[in-house]
C-alpha cells in the first residue's frame, strides 16, 4: 500500500501548490474518517488527537486573563442601554 502511495508522489509534486494542499486535505479527512470507523468497530485502539500543525490553534487556558474586571458590568450596561428587539410579528 505504501508503495502505491510512493508511486503517486511524483505525480502529486507536478500539480500546482494549491492543488497539492487540496489533495492533502482530502487525504487527511479520509484517514480521520477511516480511523473513526475502525475505532468504532473495534479494529483499532483510539489514540489521542493530533495537535494541529497549522499554528492556528491556541490554548484557551488563561485566554481571558487580560480582560478587564469590569467587562461583565459594561456588557450589562450596554444590554440595558439598548432597546429590545420587537417581536417578529411586528417586523
Amino acid at each position: 500500500m505504501i508503495n502505491r502511495l510512493n508511486d503517486m508522489l511524483p505525480h502529486l509534486e507536478q500539480l500546482p501548490q494549491e492543488t497539492q494542499e487540496e489533495v492533502m486535505a482530502y487525504i487527511e479527512v479520509l484517514i480521520e474518517a477511516l480511523e473513526r470507523d475502525a475505532v468504532a468497530h473495534g479494529r483499532m485502539r483510539q489514540t489521542l488527537p493530533a495537535i494541529p500543525q497549522t499554528g492556528s490553534w491556541k490554548d484557551p487556558v488563561g485566554a481571558w486573563s487580560d480582560l478587564p474586571d469590569t467587562m461583565l458590568e459594561e456588557l450589562d450596561q450596554l444590554r440595558h442601554a439598548t432597546s429590545p428587539t420587537p417581536p417578529i410579528e411586528e417586523l
